[in-house]
């Protein structure tokens, strides 16, 4: 996955943008944030304002996932909309920190993805203060849709890359949680699990909640998922 990311992040270079961020969130079945998401970055996106959005919580006042959201997967500008007059104090402050504290100008946010279980998409930075933002996406915005879909739809195709995603988003489970998805995989009724650490009931509770975080429907979904990937596996080398 990071191969096809470098990929991507040298053709927009070329194209003439400065940094480029692809963000993936998996939803729980209530429509809001599940796992840890999947965030990549190239050197041109300053880390320090992805740092300050996470601790800020800007992404419940980010306009762009708020339409991708409601299914909007048109391009947006961040500086036009703002122009527009669409945008609501709060999602204007985002923009302004990422402008003002971050030296990120101009910016346009690509969706690639929104349904139930999911929204994806990617933003890409410049620097530049002057018209030649606009120009670039006058020339260019049709190349740039094109190779962001190009990697959305390969990263998601490849079975190696599915399974990467899939890591990061169980990277910040509790030893308890793993060992109860662990566990999950072999088939075995919960009444059987060890219930030092983990009480049938306590385990009941929390599959219950790993399911909505991770988007799944069901525990034969969550077990599916699980197997595909072998996550266990990996847990264990």
């Amino acid at each position: 996955m990071d191969q096809c990311f470098e990929a991507l992040e040298r053709a927009v270079i070329r194209l003439g943008f400065d940094g480029i961020v692809y963000s993936s969130y998996l939803l729980r079945l209530n429509g809001e944030g599940g796992a840890s998401p999947v965030i990549l970055r190239s050197e041109g996106f300053d880390v320090a304002f992805l740092t300050h959005y996470a601790e800020a919580g800007f992404a419940d006042q980010d306009f762009t996932i708020k339409r991708i959201l409601q299914g909007d997967l048109k391009p947006m500008d961040w500086w036009h909309e703002d122009e527009r007059g669409t945008l609501e104090q709060e999602e204007k402050a985002v923009i302004e920190v990422a402008r003002h504290d971050y030296g990120l100008c101009n910016g346009i946010s690509i969706p690639t993805l929104s349904d139930r279980e999911e929204i994806a998409g990617a933003s890409l930075v410049s620097r530049d203060r002057g018209p030649e933002f606009g120009k670039l996406l006058d020339e260019r915005l049709n190349v740039l849709r094109n190779l962001v879909r190009l990697f959305h739809d390969r990263i998601h195709a490849d079975p190696a890359c599915r399974k990467t995603m899939m890591l990061v988003r169980l990277s910040d489970l509790s030893e308890k949680e793993r060992k109860i998805l662990k566990f999950l995989t072999t088939g075995r009724p919960l009444k059987s699990i060890d219930g030092k650490d983990v009480t049938p009931a306590y385990a009941n509770k929390l599959l219950n909640d790993l399911s909505h975080r991770l988007g799944a429907s069901n525990r034969q979904q969550l077990r599916y998922v699980l197997g595909l990937y072998r996550i266990h596996e990996l847990w264990d080398s």
